[in-house]
């Protein structure tokens, strides 16, 4: 069976995206990014800048941890 994923949170852009998902697989969290960018749609790639977010899953198993690591950090 696949693995089931679910939304942690949505970051602005794909730095702070990349920055939470290296810090939740320091504490072996697997960490999937789906990143939506319509820069990337009309200009090409865009890491960040308006129209840009990253929407940051985790495995559903790992997702109350991961919640709980958010509330700590934040």
């Amino acid at each position: 069976m696949a693995p089931k994923w679910r939304l942690l949170t949505t970051t602005p852009n794909m730095i702070e995206a990349e920055i939470l998902k290296s810090a939740l697989e320091s504490a072996n969290i697997p960490v999937s990014l789906k990143w939506e960018s319509f820069n990337a749609v009309l200009f090409g790639t865009s890491a960040s800048g308006p129209g840009t977010q990253v929407e940051v899953f985790v495995l559903e198993e790992d997702w109350p941890e991961a919640q709980a690591y958010l509330t700590y950090v934040d």
